[in-house]
């Protein structure tokens, strides 16, 4: 039986691999262009980061994947980077605020696989620690967005919610002994519906009227409107805030000049990590589920170190779901741009010596290892979507001029290996 992948975990040809570089390199450059800069954390953490009570919530360990190594240390494959990130800040006191960090890494849970979801994949995530502001939070939805714009998604909506409004509407219901319990049921409406959600209320304790005043409220969606049925819950100091938070947001967003985002009170997400302002970006594809999302997590870090709470935002770009959207535009196998092939054996050297200048005046070059005859080097290089082939014999030689040849269209033209990169590298 032929080896195969860990289940949840892929392989990726170079077609796939030089896409997804490309996607994150845009994505990258967006980061980048708001400030943020790269940190990085490992693969492995102590178990006991995860398993933090203020971090990714006891609901989630089940989906760690945790071992112990050889000298019986309790470790996790990262869950998720915003856990790392905050055990990074709280080791790293000295970081001037605010510290605008991205990273684009690698996470593992050990989840159901269905279509734009595996147990290996990659999160592109920024985040501001140390605001207080809406501003932070302003910035990072907007930073969102730019980047799936940049990626071709326009018709996208943002939804956006507050955690201490929904810690009010348990109050209101007189739930709070229940409120995590509730705010994860809440968290599954998209997925199990509004039946499934109401059995596992039931399930969890509450009665007919209880639920029927969480659905009442949660199913409020809009703008500034939403706030004339919600004003009931100000009597409660998290109520309170959360609409002064929230309004705030608004005025940012603004500020901003983001225009497609709607106030969803029925938005729980279901880490335990957020305590104020949460939002989720979702887009044409209903079946695809979110494509970013993320949230506040003021108290975290501080728990993790042992001082003051320090203010955190962030937002974390489900890029999974958004390169299965994508897939259509794959469409290069290789990276090469020049692949130089010898119309004869005793050609070969003078292949290679062509292919160091090119590499020297940074063209990515390639040249034959097959000792094969000239027809079928190009017919390799079709086959891999090589953008030009470079011709060398002895005539080329001789006279200084190379043929390269463009396979999108068959032109040929005579050059020099100067002239050469100068017509190659603005295609690069």
């Amino acid at each position: 039986m032929a080896f195969q992948t860990v289940k949840g975990m892929r392989d990726f040809l170079p077609k796939e691999a030089i896409f997804r570089d490309e996607v994150f390199e845009k994505i990258k450059r967006v980061f980048e262009k708001f400030g943020f800069s790269p940190a990085i954390t490992p693969s492995l953490e102590y178990y006991e980061v995860f398993a933090n009570k203020y971090a990714i919530g006891e609901e989630n360990l089940k989906n760690i994947y945790d071992f112990e190594d050889k000298s019986k240390r309790r470790l996790a494959l990262r869950f998720d980077q915003t856990v790392p990130l905050a055990r990074l800040v709280a080791c790293n006191p000295q970081l001037p605020k605010p510290f605008k960090r991205y990273e684009i890494s690698r996470v593992w849970r050990y989840e159901e696989i269905k279509r734009g979801r595996y147990r290996e994949f990659w999160q592109c995530d920024v985040d501001i620690i140390g605001s207080k502001s809406m501003m932070a939070d302003a910035e990072v939805i907007a930073c969102g967005l730019e980047a799936v714009k940049e990626l071709g998604f326009e018709n996208v909506l943002m939804r956006i919610n507050n955690r201490k409004l929904l810690t009010a509407i348990i109050k209101f219901i007189d739930a709070s002994d229940k409120e995590k319990t509730v705010l994860r049921i809440i968290d599954k409406l998209d997925k199990i519906g509004k039946n499934g959600v109401e059995k596992e209320l039931v399930a969890a304790g509450l009665d007919d009227e209880q639920i029927k005043n969480v659905f009442k409220i949660i199913s409020l969606k809009g703008h500034e409107e939403v706030f004339e049925n919600i004003c009931f819950l100000e009597k409660y100091e998290a109520g309170k805030e959360g609409i002064k938070e929230l309004k705030d947001l608004i005025e940012w967003l603004k500020v901003f000049e983001i225009k497609n985002f709607l106030i969803d009170l029925s938005l729980a997400r279901g880490l335990d990590y957020y305590t104020s302002t949460i939002f989720e970006l979702s887009g044409e594809d209903k079946n695809i589920g979110s494509i970013a999302g993320g949230g506040r997590y003021d108290k975290m870090i501080g728990k993790f170190s042992g001082n003051q709470d320090i203010p955190a935002v962030g937002i974390a770009l489900g890029v999974e779901r958004i390169l299965e959207l994508m897939k259509d535009r794959a469409n290069k196998n290789t990276v090469t741009q020049i692949f130089v092939v010898s119309v004869n054996e005793k050609n070969r050297k003078d292949a290679v010596e062509a292919a160091n200048i090119l590499r020297k005046k940074g063209i990515n070059t390639e040249v034959d290892l097959m000792d094969r005859k000239l027809s079928k080097q190009i017919e390799y290089a079709n086959k891999i979507n090589v953008p030009f082939v470079l011709i060398v014999g002895d005539e080329e030689i001789k006279i200084g001029k190379y043929k390269l040849k463009d396979m999108s269209n068959g032109i040929e033209r005579a050059a020099t290996l100067d002239e050469i990169a100068r017509l190659v590298l603005p295609r690069s």
